[in-house]
């Protein structure tokens, strides 16, 4: 089947049947998606009514796949992408904003149960979270600066497990896989107190790509009076990763498994063990007051302790790190004549502190020291938007941020003493968007949102040391139109937008794989993004409910004004970012608790560096899932499932090294998997008196 013909039929279905689509009532787990609540920018609006475009992953799309990653449920999601280089190693990027993340996630604001995750520095330590942390996201692409703060690319807003209000539960769950995958979860909740414990390790698919991960996390809410209510929120990860590195087309063809060879002068990646070594304790709390019918508050507050290190290539890096911060918000909703009005303003502060050590790499084991240097990082945003219904089907919202951060440096190591800061202030954001509701079920949209995101602290501070006090902030505005239909039959949404970047930072590597970062000008990035889900059979007199789905992007993004050395590269294609890739599914849910989800996933090639001249190769790739759930009486119930993957790819890799040095690009992953699991549980009432 051509690639084109699967979305092409879907949107032809969707333009042509949806006038005469008639509801059905919910059964076997099905929901309609204007019943789902999105709190992108505190609006607490219905899908239809929202002014933002915004991805929803929930506990039906998590189902789909292997209770391993969160990856494929993700980039499901049209315009998200993210990418397991080696196993723990995660990038996470929305609508491009990988084309500056060479380490983790950049450029992404993300927040967990309403609390700040990315830290002052712009860094978001996403793969100390297990798979069990996280039930659901609601992924707000395009800039969201204008309530959010700093990141051009979006905002995740990531939550856990909701509390029962009825039952108590105990819940034992363990999964295995191919290349050496074991993972075990613990849940107890008793009351409003929640405790989880998470063990995942694995062999992994090439030399040198172990990892294992303990977690511990523990959830609590809890009415306080009448009006307040207090959620605390704890974790404990202790995470160990080990880095294979990117090898040369030459390598992967003789042998994908390879991890990063030495060369004359440079070791490789075995002999120098290199790896991460990641203990990250968090506490966090958020304590929501009803002052009045109309006036609401919020007040989140967290600490974090960080213990790093790095042993890579050329040298040993270590890092401890502390920070804390909060967000205060307040809203006001009411009632002026027929218009309701929904204002909210706040602020959010975070500081940073991260005493760096760099010392030469011995195998495994710091040698002598390279570098000693402390750097602080502060930040604040303050923010206000006023939300507008009008006629009851016309929604209007104007939101603004005022923006500051600052880094302050200090070398002590090397002589002599060096002292010095960069401040980004003065950065007001905006946001205008407006929303119209058509003949009930029917909605179109138009936003203008601006963005800001100054270099994070692996981009000023690079891997070898120094203070890169010459990086400026990025900017952004984005300009989008989207057009919505909701129903119990179909549901869809189609969007286009108009990105332009200016400042870009990319990344650079010397010979020894340390790195470095730039501003490249300016980009141009237009997409359009589409998902369509069509309910073929649903009903309470029906043995099963039978779903098709897709979901789509189609991409061109450019430099507008790119000059590197003698090179002018404006209007080359931003690498990493395939012009065109689509999910295709299949969700079939019996009354009996038989599940089975079929995925296809295709995707083109694009390009590995910003001269264009080296691709990656086009993929096809099949994901299917069964699972079998079962209550035994009143308190016992099981689960059963198996998830197989099948890839079919020239070059398949779950994240390239862009413009790598050496031609090393490629970190190949398997082109097919297996995972089985158990989930055993017991429920029982609480005592509510």
């Amino acid at each position: 089947m051509n690639k084109f013909s699967v979305p092409a039929f879907l949107l032809l279905s969707f333009f042509a049947k949806t006038a005469g689509a008639q509801s059905q009532p919910d059964t076997l787990r099905t929901q309609s998606l204007e019943e789902v609540t999105i709190n992108a920018f505190e609006s607490r609006s219905s899908y239809l009514s929202t002014t933002a475009s915004v991805g929803l992953l929930n506990a039906r799309s998590l189902e789909r796949y292997s209770p391993v990653t969160w990856a494929n449920a993700v980039n499901a999601i049209p315009g998200v992408r993210m990418e397991e280089r080696s196993p723990g190693s995660y990038r996470f990027s929305v609508r491009g904003s990988l084309i500056r993340s060479p380490f983790g996630v950049r450029n992404v604001k993300f927040y967990w149960n309403g609390i700040p995750f990315t830290d002052a520095s712009g860094n978001t330590p996403l793969n100390a979270l297990d798979y069990g942390a996280v039930q659901s996201m609601e992924i707000i692409k395009g800039p969201g600066s204008s309530i959010y703060g700093a990141g051009t690319g979006g905002v995740v807003l990531l939550r856990s497990m909701p509390f029962s209000d009825t039952n108590n539960r105990a819940e034992q769950s363990v999964s295995f896989g191919k290349y050496g995958f074991q993972n075990r979860n613990t849940t107890l909740q008793v009351g409003d107190v929640s405790i989880q414990y998470g063990h995942t390790q694995q062999d992994g698919y090439r030399n040198q790509s172990a990892m294992a991960r303990d977690a511990i996390r523990f959830s609590s809410s809890s009415k306080i009076g009448d009006k307040g209510q207090l959620s605390l929120l704890g974790m404990y990860s202790d995470l160990y990763y080990q880095t294979p590195g990117g090898i040369t087309l030459a390598q992967y063809q003789a042998n994908p498994k390879l991890a990063r060879q030495p060369t004359a002068t440079v070791p490789g990646s075995e002999s120098q063990h290199a790896a991460i070594y990641n203990k990250m304790a968090m506490i966090g709390a958020n304590y929501a007051l009803e002052l009045s019918d109309t006036w609401t508050q919020s007040n989140s507050l967290y600490l974090t302790s960080t213990d790093f290190a790095n042993p890579f290539i050329s040298n040993y890096e270590k890092r401890d790190e502390q920070g804390f911060g909060g967000r205060n918000t307040w809203q006001n909703r009411s009632s002026i004549g027929n218009v309701r009005t929904n204002w909210t303003s706040g602020f959010e502060w975070q500081y940073g502190k991260s005493a760096q050590r760099n010392y030469d790499n011995l195998g495994g084991i710091p040698g002598a020291q390279q570098t000693a240097e402390d750097i602080r990082t502060s930040s604040i945003s303050v923010f206000t938007q006023l939300e507008a219904v009008l006629f009851s089907d016309l929604t209007a919202s104007a939101g603004v941020s005022y923006n500051a951060s600052k880094y302050r440096y200090e070398r002590f190591f090397q002589l002599p003493y060096s002292r010095e800061q960069r401040t980004f202030d003065g950065i007001f954001i905006p946001r205008f968007a407006l929303n119209k509701i058509i003949a009930g079920n029917w909605s179109v949209s138009a936003s203008y949102s601006g963005g800001f995101s100054p270099p994070t602290l692996q981009e000023v501070r690079p891997s070898a040391g120094g203070f890169r006090q010459d990086l400026e902030a990025e900017r952004g505005a984005n300009t989008e139109i989207s057009l919505r239909k909701a129903g119990r039959v179909i549901t869809g949404e189609i969007s286009l937008y108009h990105f332009g970047l200016k400042d870009a930072i990319v990344r650079r590597t010397e010979e020894s794989g340390a790195e470095y970062f730039i501003n490249a000008g300016k980009t141009r990035q237009n997409g359009m993004e589409w998902n369509i889900n069509y309910q073929i059979l649903s009903g309470t007199d029906l043995p099963l409910s039978l779903k098709l789905w897709n979901t789509g992007t189609y991409t061109k993004y450019t430099y507008e004004s790119f000059i590197q050395g003698e090179a002018d590269l404006t209007g080359k294609l931003i690498p990493g970012i395939p012009r065109f890739s689509q999910y295709t599914g299949v969700d079939i849910i019996t009354k009996w608790g038989l599940s089975a989800f079929l995925t296809y996933q295709s995707g083109s090639s694009f390009f590995l560096n910003d001269a264009n001249t080296v691709k990656n190769t086009p993929y096809n790739q099949w994901i299917a899932r069964i699972s079998w759930r079962k209550s035994w009486g009143g308190h016992l119930y099981s689960e059963l499932s198996a998830s197989a993957e099948q890839v079919h790819a020239g070059i398949y890799s779950l994240g390239y090294d862009l413009n790598a040095f050496g031609n090393r690009y490629y970190n190949a992953a398997p082109k097919n998997n297996l995972w089985a699991g158990v989930k055993v549980g017991w429920e029982w009432q609480k005592n509510n008196k």
